[in-house]
């Protein structure tokens, strides 16, 4: 908590006015000084008034394990440097999808990257994240999983390989792998790197940040480091309302902020001979969930309001210590990584808007919650307090939740049943590789091997220490009667059972999963030049995995305790083969096949509430399977890379994505819990081109496009997914359609200058993401997951405005994010409907409350960074 006090004491002396003083003086001499490049100066040449960048510039990845100009390699990846991210306002990956084709993140919170439509809401990851060599991606073992997003500070580059990458990468670079590749300490070179920022949000509160980076030798050509630290604080613009009073409770709710830290040396102790320890540690804080309730918002004016009774906060840190051994062998280098990955992170969802929909379903006789007719045998329902009426009516306080709000009876402001969601992540790797050195030599190759130890942990808890009064507010006769059964504790009304309590007090709900992911594999890549142009390329990689989850669930929600185990073995291949051919310098051809994999796991058991629902769901025994079983990519590319007169650099790619036995969450409506099954079969199939034109005199322009067709192609069991529905990837929470955009286009043009004899740029970016023409299964009336309250989301449109100048080694730009200032709705969620209600026509869409994600609004800035 005592991280967000930073900000009242920066709004004392960084007032908006005052902020906008500062950007005025430096906007005035920004553009003063653009506006004096005009004319030639009396003292400036005609080759100072010349554009600084004449052609185009090469980046060097390590996509395939070794340093190449991204020009040769034979592989669909987006790559962005330091001064690149920079130049683009780049904060972290939710901008840089904003600029790679293919690719998405959902914003809503649960960080799900998904590349050419491979997205999954359950099971292992679909995407393998890296941070230099290490994997930090996550399994979806709980309710509210989500990927860390590691910040963009002192980076040498992030890298997005699109495609199935599990021969040099492993499970889970299913549909492709992204690559944090930090800058590395030298024993020749001092350099340091410097950032700050300061910027305004329209009606929100300022953000700002500060970061210093600097390495060098210590002892030349032996022994040096690289040391950096960052913060940022991210000002909120939405305000958390009582939803009763709507009153503020909580103005500019979702602030956050973020500290990130990092030291590494580099030993050279011998000739051939590097050695390179490393520590990371981020700790991001958001104070409440960056949502608004449109109940409450008057988008137009663009007041956001969040309604949730509950704050959300997100404390998230990790700490990653690496090291790397390099040595070289003559014709072999032998590579050595090792890490340990600790993550914490304390997330939640909308425990209150999930119980208050949940509390008023229970009450019709369908729910079978107030026992049966011991003579027709169908449900009473329970009674409603202090009327006459029999049970299973509707009473006078109902609906608790709908679309226009929360409604509480009398004597309950400010109830609230609090979720929390305690992630944890423990991963153990160790990875050996040895590869070719010799240049000269028609033949590369790479072998390796690898070991990994994931421990997981997700305890979720649903607070309330109100339960028993609130229910006899509602139904005359409290928890205990309700759900018939001594499965709570807490002070403010114990067990009239003298149960013991076995986990924490108070909780209505309680699920404590905890997992061990094993994996080692062997691997290994092999490539020929059949001739100066010509390159065969084949590899493999063989895992041998094991999966054990223990499980302990109890509360009234879970219907008293449970206890599971279980354990899944597998073991997988698979296989790369790739041709290419270098026709000339400039143009390069290739054409891959690549399959993907991730492994299965364990079901933990659903409460016994849900055993109805899943009948109808197509599970004819009322529970939900005991394990998912892997899934598979089998991916087929053909693709080129042209640089044209050292102008125009183009890289495109055309692919077919078959995916067998998705593994996807199935969300049981009833109950409001989900589980994972393999739901069918589906195919992605599209293409992306990438562009860079310098066009002379300071004009470049670059451009991405992506079109991505993801979708079912069988009918799945129980009619969960249907042939032609959309794939839902993690960003499908609660009833939202979380299916990716078919089309992603990013235009980027640029006037680079000399101002006053100082390089100088403008730069406008604009993003676009289409529409998805195709239903989700939640959205096919065919499919047994249908709602008839989801909806497809719009498209969107987001610009940014920057321009900046260079003196000597500080560069001054400002900023305008949100351009256009637009509140488009990105992502939403829904709470069930009351499917018990008899009086609701559950074939119309009906009125249940949900609520939304959009963009931060238009906020304004100003950056300065140095280098030297």
């Amino acid at each position: 908590m005592t991280a967000y006090f930073h900000a009242p004491t920066f709004r004392r002396f960084f007032t908006p006015a005052l902020f906008l003083r500062i950007a005025a003086f430096l906007a005035a001499g920004l553009f003063g000084a653009a506006a004096g490049a005009g004319p030639l100066d009396a003292n400036t040449s005609a080759a100072d008034s010349t554009a600084p960048n004449t052609g185009l510039e090469e980046i060097v990845v390590t996509a395939t394990r070794r340093e190449e100009n991204i020009s040769r390699v034979p592989i669909s990846v987006t790559a962005f440097s330091q001064d690149m991210i920079d130049q683009r306002g780049v904060k972290d990956f939710q901008d840089v999808v904003r600029f790679t084709p293919g690719v998405s993140i959902d914003n809503s919170g649960t960080n799900a990257i998904s590349i050419r439509g491979i997205s999954s809401s359950g099971g292992a990851g679909t995407t393998g994240i890296y941070i230099d060599d290490s994997p930090i991606q996550m399994r979806a073992l709980g309710f509210n999983p989500d990927d860390t997003l590691p910040k963009t500070f002192d980076l040498d580059r992030v890298e997005v390989l699109r495609g199935p990458q599990g021969t040099l990468f492993g499970a889970g670079s299913e549909g492709g792998t992204v690559r944090y590749i930090m800058t590395q300490p030298s024993v020749t070179k001092e350099s340091t790197y410097v950032r700050s920022e300061a910027s305004f949000t329209r009606g929100g509160e300022p953000s700002y940040e500060a970061g210093i980076a600097h390495g060098g030798p210590i002892i030349n050509d032996v022994f040096g480091y690289r040391a950096s630290i960052w913060y940022r604080y991210d000002g909120g613009w939405i305000d958390r309302i009582d939803p009763t009073t709507l009153q503020t409770v909580d103005k500019n709710a979702n602030r956050a902020n973020t500290v990130a830290a990092r030291l590494a040396f580099l030993i050279q102790p011998v000739d051939g001979l590097r050695i390179t320890p490393s520590i990371m540690f981020q700790n991001s804080r958001k104070h409440d969930f960056s949502t608004y309730w449109p109940a409450y918002t008057d988008v137009g004016s663009g007041n956001f309001k969040n309604a949730t009774p509950e704050r959300l906060p997100d404390p998230d840190r990790y700490y990653l210590p690496a090291i790397k051994i390099e040595a070289d062998l003559g014709p072999v280098e032998f590579i050595s990584n090792s890490s340990y990955y600790n993550r914490l992170e304390h997330t939640s969802y909308q425990g209150t808007a999930y119980d208050l929909a949940y509390f008023q379903s229970i009450g019709w006789p369908s729910a079978a919650y107030g026992g049966v007719d011991p003579v027709t045998g169908d449900g009473i329902g329970l009674p409603c307090a202090g009327s006459a009426a029999p049970p299973g009516s509707q009473c006078s306080w109902y609906p608790l939740l709908d679309a226009s709000g929360v409604h509480l009876p009398p004597g309950f402001a400010g109830y609230a049943t609090p979720n929390t969601m305690t992630n944890s992540q423990e991963s153990y790797t160790q990875e050996f590789r040895l590869q070719s050195t010799d240049a000269a030599s028609p033949w590369k190759w790479t072998v390796g091997a690898f070991w990994s130890l994931a421990k997981e942990s997700s305890i979720e808890e649903l607070k309330d220490p109100q339960i028993n009064q609130f229910f006899n507010a509602l139904f005359g006769e409290d928890a205990f009667a309700v759900f018939g059964g001594p499965w709570y504790n807490c002070p403010t009304y114990a067990s009239p059972m003298n149960a013991p309590q076995t986990f924490p007090a108070c909780d209505i709900y309680y699920n404590n999963n905890k997992s061990f992911d094993r994996q080692l594999a062997g691997f290994g890549e092999v490539s020929y030049n059949v001739t100066d142009q010509l390159k065969l390329t084949a590899g493999g990689r063989y895992a041998k995995m094991t999966f054990n989850l223990n499980h302990y669930g109890d509360g009234f929600e879970n219907f008293g305790p449970d206890y599971a185990n279980g354990s899944y073995h597998e073991n997988a291949f698979t296989p790369k083969l790739s041709a290419s051919f270098q026709m000339d310098p400039q143009n390069l051809f290739y054409a891959t096949y690549a399959k993907g994999f991730r492994p299965g796991g364990v079901n933990a058991p659903l409460a016994s509430i849900c055993e109805p629902y899943l009948v109808d769901l197509g599970y004819p025994s009322g529970q939900s399977p005991l394990n998912y079983k892997s899934d598979t990519t089998r991916s087929y590319e053909i693709g080129s890379k042209n640089v044209i007169a050292d102008r125009l650099r183009l890289a495109t790619s055309l692919y077919y994505i078959k995916w067998d036995g998705i593994q996807q969450n199935v969300y049981v409506g009833g109950c409001g819990l989900q589980f994972t099954d393999n739901l069918g079969t589906a195919v992605a199939w599209g293409g992306d081109i990438q562009g860079e034109l310098v066009l002379g005199g300071g004009f470049s322009v670059e451009a991405a496009a992506g079109y991505t067709s993801a979708r079912f192609t069988k009918d799945s069991k129980g009619a969960l997914a249907m042939k032609g529905d959309a794939i839902s990837g993690e960003a499908a929470i609660n009833y939202a359609p979380g299916t990716n955009p078919p089309w992603t286009v990013s235009i980027g043009p640029q006037y680079s200058f000399k101002a006053m004899g100082h390089d100088a740029f403008v730069r406008l970016d604009w993003e676009y993401t289409s529409r998805n023409p195709w239903l989700a299964p939640v959205q096919d009336p065919n499919s047994a997951q249908y709602n008839p309250n989801s909806y497809t989301l719009s498209s969107t449109k987001f610009a940014s405005l920057r321009s900046g100048v260079t003196i000597n080694n500080l560069q001054v730009s400002g900023f305008v994010d949100n351009l256009f200032d637009s509140r488009t709705t990105t992502n939403y969620a829904e709470v069930q409907p009351d499917s018990n209600n008899p009086n609701i026509d559950q074939s119309l869409p009906s009125s249940v409350q949900h609520n939304n994600f959009t963009f931060r609004p238009r906020t304004i800035g100003i950056t300065l960074t140095y280098r030297q």
